[in-house]
């Protein structure tokens, strides 16, 4: 086991020392990518001892891993109001893209693609992406329970397959816009959403016995 290092720049307790590196490790990924996430570069962030990162989370890969969950349990609680308030396919495309703007402008999606090229090689760190989409799947699921509430498709939907297929599509936008420069494709794609949206939820309610 590392002894835990001696260092006045150390945190008051082991709780705000993780989340220091938690933002370290963010800050690292926004800037560096998962080719420069070491111990070093990731303390250098965080203004810490590099020891830390072995001491809290047993390697890079751990604290990536917390990372990653910390992120998603993070992204839930910020839109659990308002994907709860959403009955409508064309609420929950408008959710989304409230989602991709905030997490675009405050540098999470970029975290959230970097941790998924590090998934490629680490099982373990993909493990862990998937174990934190679990919440954020599940809010996914109870909308499109009551999208679909009192139609007809509401006996044959496979709900839980449907919600993480759209969380996997979401999940592969924000990869795509990382890459692509014209970052006004995926803004095109929402707006398309939203004209398919509303005819799917006009079709829903014809449906409605």
């Amino acid at each position: 086991m590392v002894a835990k290092p001696k260092s006045t720049k150390d945190a008051p307790s082991g709780a705000e020392t993780r989340e220091r590196l938690v933002a370290a490790a963010r800050a690292c990924l926004q800037s560096e990518g998962i080719a420069g996430a070491s111990a070093r570069a990731i303390a250098r962030h965080g203004d810490l001892n590099q020891a830390l990162v072995f001491y809290h989370f047993g390697s890079v890969d751990g604290l990536l891993q917390a990372t990653a969950r910390e992120d998603a349990e993070r992204r839930a609680r910020l839109y659990e109001d308002q994907l709860t308030g959403a009955s409508t396919l064309a609420e929950l495309v408008a959710v989304g893209r409230t989602i991709h703007d905030v997490e675009t402008r405050d540098g999470s999606s970029a975290v959230l693609t970097q941790l998924l090229a590090g998934a490629v090689s680490s099982p373990s760190l993909g493990a862990a992406i998937l174990d934190g989409m679990k919440p954020w799947t599940s809010l996914v699921q109870d909308a499109l329970r009551r999208v679909v509430a009192d139609t007809a498709l509401a006996s044959v939907v496979p709900l839980d397959d449907l919600a993480f297929a759209i969380s996997s599509l979401f999940l592969g936008m924000e990869l795509m816009a990382s890459l692509d420069p014209d970052h006004d494709r995926v803004a095109g794609l929402f707006t398309s959403l939203d004209s398919v949206s509303l005819l799917l939820d006009a079709l829903l309610r014809a449906t409605s016995p």
